[in-house]
């Protein structure tokens, strides 16, 4: 998903408490006058895609990239966190090396998250399927994290490593990369390259800080043009790990009354924002649950909803004959700034059409309050009382329809206290407890 900065966005984050809402005009957020969203002609899932759909854990607390607001994202660190934390899925992008491994990586090259222009100088900017596992495994992906966001530094971050798909996978089983007495990772010897070197994976072990939370995976394919064929790759190595619910599924040892999205159909979520990509998704991944993600902007990989009915139509009209099962739109506000694809009249046609919604990204209580409709239930949530009414005169009806069904959120911790839920601890005692 698209970049944004996160430094200092715990200010005010939690103020919302002061704040009335109750009769504040200001307060109620802008309805899209249109007056035929309603009616305008819309494909359905049907009724198989529907049962897809419904493997998906209800208001899902989606951890973006693990975090990227409490430790370096898309690390072992980082998805820990969200693991013991108790998020519902641990999310990530997918890449693929040169020697076609896929692993969690973001950014179309390793400038901005790793040492790379120390360790290979010259190649900045190479996109990551110039690399083996095994090179990629000489990058600090943690160093650079202390610097942009010293508030929650910790020396343990230092040296820490790109990962891959399988140890997300792993870390969601309640596993860890084992290390040695130095703290190194201990390399799998088992596992070499063509020339018998070692090929850059790592041993695994029982985490003794996991808490027994069993969180599902959350994965974006990127553009076909950098990766061809991936989807086909992720589908063979899904079925390999056990994680394709399609295809004899393993059983995860699990703990009663913990998080077990592991455990259920909707364990592996696909996710993208390309339709080439989504095309190749339903064909080798059928029966999975799908999220196509929307985006304004003039690349013609992505979708380019805009904010006009037709548009919108159109999006969900494709998504639907490709049984994507939930949209993914942004979300407006600070410290973002994306554009507004989750207005209350998009929520009611993304919903008539069947999908779910899944929006991106929450950073703050008042995105929480304001896209799951407490603006229209005097700032009362759900959460806290399931039975709310609409408090307020509205020329239009106020009703679930307008508001989102789970959230992407670089804060798992402000998602989790909002739901209610219980939590193990704040961000820091849990990262202390992980032993960062």
């Amino acid at each position: 998903m698209k970049n944004f900065n996160v430094k200092n966005l715990l200010a005010g984050a939690l103020i919302l408490s002061s704040i009335g809402f109750a009769g504040c005009e200001d307060d109620t957020p802008d309805y899209n006058p249109y007056n035929n969203y309603k009616t305008y002609p819309l494909k359905e899932l049907s009724d198989e895609a529907k049962a897809v759909r419904d493997y998906v854990k209800a208001d899902a607390v989606i951890a973006h990239r693990g975090s990227t607001f409490w430790a370096p994202e898309e690390t072992e660190a980082a998805f820990r966190w969200a693991r013991n934390m108790g998020a519902d899925y641990l999310e990530i992008d997918l890449q693929r090396t040169q020697d076609g491994v896929l692993l969690a990586l973001h950014d179309g090259n390793l400038r901005r998250t790793s040492n790379i222009e120390s360790q290979f100088p010259g190649k900045e900017d190479y996109p990551v399927s110039v690399f083996t596992l095994a090179q990629l495994r000489q990058l600090d992906a943690g160093s650079w994290f202390n610097i942009d966001v010293p508030e929650n530094a910790r020396q343990s971050f230092v040296g820490q490593k790109i990962s891959t798909l399988e140890e997300v996978l792993k870390i969601s089983e309640g596993m860890r990369i084992k290390r040695d007495i130095a703290g190194e990772p201990v390399k799998d010897m088992t596992r070499l390259d063509s020339e018998g070197d070692w090929a850059g994976y790592y041993e695994f072990e029982v985490d003794p800080q996991d808490n027994g939370n069993r969180p599902g995976v959350y994965a974006e394919t990127k553009e076909p043009y950098l990766f061809p064929s991936m989807e086909a790759d992720l589908a063979v190595f899904l079925s390999e790990m056990g994680w394709n619910v399609t295809d004899s599924p393993k059983v995860i040892a699990t703990t009663p009354g913990k998080v077990d999205v592991a455990n259920t159909m909707g364990r592996f979520i696909l996710q993208t924002f390309s339709r080439q990509s989504i095309v190749s998704l339903e064909k080798v991944l059928p029966g999975v649950p799908k999220c196509m993600l929307l985006w304004e902007d003039e690349s013609a990989a992505y979708v380019r909803p805009s904010n006009s009915i037709e548009s919108l139509a159109e999006f969900i009209n494709f998504s639907v004959d490709y049984n994507c099962h939930i949209a993914g739109p942004s979300i407006a506000g600070s410290p973002n700034g994306y554009p507004e694809l989750t207005e209350p009249w998009m929520c009611e046609m993304y919903h008539r059409a069947g999908m779910i919604i899944h929006a991106y990204s929450f950073d703050t209580e008042d995105q929480l309050r304001k896209y799951n409709g407490d603006y229209f239930y005097a700032g009362v949530s759900r959460f806290d009382d399931p039975a709310r009414t609409v408090s307020g005169d509205f020329e239009y009806d106020v009703n679930p329809n307008m508001f989102i069904d789970g959230g992407f959120t670089n804060l798992t911790d402000l998602s989790m206290k909002y739901q209610n839920r219980e939590v193990a601890g704040t961000a820091q005692e849990v990262m202390d407890n992980l032993g960062y």
